[in-house]
């Protein structure tokens, strides 16, 4: 399952970083967890780049715990491989809790009453993967339709209902370029959404919604090394319609995330990696339809470090692998932003103090007998009694089949 169940054991230290993503909460599972995030090779990635199902053919992960991730995928030829991805989250999560809030309230518009009566069936996002392992070059695809339906019925009978929806796709490449391994991605959505009541209600729609995400990453092998460089950025922007009258701002969130890491072994049997991410979050309202399109953004900066431990033994037990874990994170996180008017007299910019977080330990094991295999990651600071131990953060189950 894992690229420690080979014959000889070793023995894992990894120093590493977080990859934001376009959600900027992937699904992970118990086995990154306990190395607290460290970026290491795992079916998870899968969610960042989806050409990475090509060197994970016919595996079934399931997830319980954080965002609860599934991941199928299954090999159709030595060529083409399909897949399925569940439980990842909005793929723009502000437009998604913006439009639920927007829907629960449009009743209340017309007849106050109706608003009691609302409510909003879960919202579901199904992923179709699609990958094509060509040697030297591989392509993996993702195809997702987010979408929940609303509906809302007053007193009287007067029915309301309405939808959100993100219809769109990730496209992701892996070349083997010398002695480097290159992966590139680019994906758009279309984010809406429709409230409709009775005639004489105005109908609620989108007056724009986009999304976009791109990204690069680098592996080189050099100098008894392998190193890793990446750059992520996703953007989403949206603004609702009442009628004909659209919202006075329009909403963007972006992400830009740079990360860089290297692996090494220092002795016979085990491998070290060190690595580091910055990331800058921000928020915008902005303006369009006022003269000098005033602003206002609310910026996010976070720098990681994470350590991990991993070490795998062989035929332990009646198991034919068993693996135990353990990772720090230490973040660093300053905010500040910037308000731009027509006037220049009115445009302050602040930031406030960096904060720093504790070093937060993670441990976890893992065991695996024939084709299954079993991960759980656990908090030491959460102890559920003197003789029951930590408590379990998150399990994961892996099948290949």
């Amino acid at each position: 399952m894992h690229v420690f169940f080979k014959t000889k054991v070793m023995a894992i230290v990894l120093v590493s970083i977080g990859i934001a993503s376009a959600q900027f909460n992937l699904p992970t599972n118990a086995r990154i967890s306990a190395l607290a995030g460290a970026h290491v090779s795992d079916i998870s990635g899968v969610y960042r780049y989806p050409v990475l199902m090509t060197g994970y053919t016919d595996h079934i992960q399931a997830t319980w715990g954080g965002l609860d991730g599934f991941v199928g995928i299954k090999s159709i030829s030595d060529m083409l491989s399909i897949g399925v991805l569940a439980n990842q989250g909005p793929m723009a999560p502000e437009f998604t809790e913006a439009a639920v809030t927007r829907l629960n309230a449009y009743p209340s518009l017309n007849q106050p009453a109706a608003a009691a009566a609302s409510y909003n069936n879960e919202v579901v996002i199904p992923h179709l993967l699609l990958g094509f392992d060509l040697g030297a070059v591989a392509i993996g695809a993702d195809l997702f339709f987010e979408y929940g339906g609303y509906s809302a019925e007053s007193t009287d009978t007067t029915k309301y209902n309405g939808s959100l929806s993100t219809p769109g796709f990730k496209i992701s490449g892996k070349f083997d370029v010398a002695s480097a391994v290159i992966m590139a991605k680019f994906g758009m959505g279309f984010p809406s959404i429709n409230g409709e009541g009775p005639a004489a209600t105005q109908k609620l729609t989108s007056d724009k919604g986009t999304y976009i995400e791109t990204g690069a990453e680098a592996s080189i092998s050099g100098g008894g090394a392998d190193w890793v460089l990446g750059l992520c950025y996703t953007q989403a922007g949206y603004r609702f319609k009442l009628g004909d009258v659209s919202d006075v701002d329009l909403i963007s969130r972006s992400l830009l995330n740079a990360y860089a890491g290297v692996e090494f072994n220092f002795v016979e049997t085990a491998v070290a990696a060190l690595g580091y991410s910055i990331s800058r979050n921000a928020l915008t309202a902005s303006q369009p339809g006022q003269s000098g399109e005033p602003s206002q953004t609310a910026i996010n900066y976070s720098h990681n470090i994470y350590a991990g431990v991993e070490n795998a033994w062989e035929k332990a037990w009646v198991f034919d692998a068993f693996q135990l874990r353990g990772g720090a994170l230490y973040s660093i996180t300053a905010n500040g932003g910037e308000n731009k008017a027509p006037s220049p007299a009115l445009n302050p910019s602040y930031s406030q103090p960096a904060r720093h977080s504790n070093v937060a330990p993670v441990v976890g094991i893992g065991v695996s007998k024939a084709f299954a295999t079993v991960d759980v990651s656990l908090n030491p600071g959460a102890w559920g009694g003197l003789f029951t131990g930590p408590d379990v953060a998150m399990a994961t189950a892996t099948v290949k089949f």
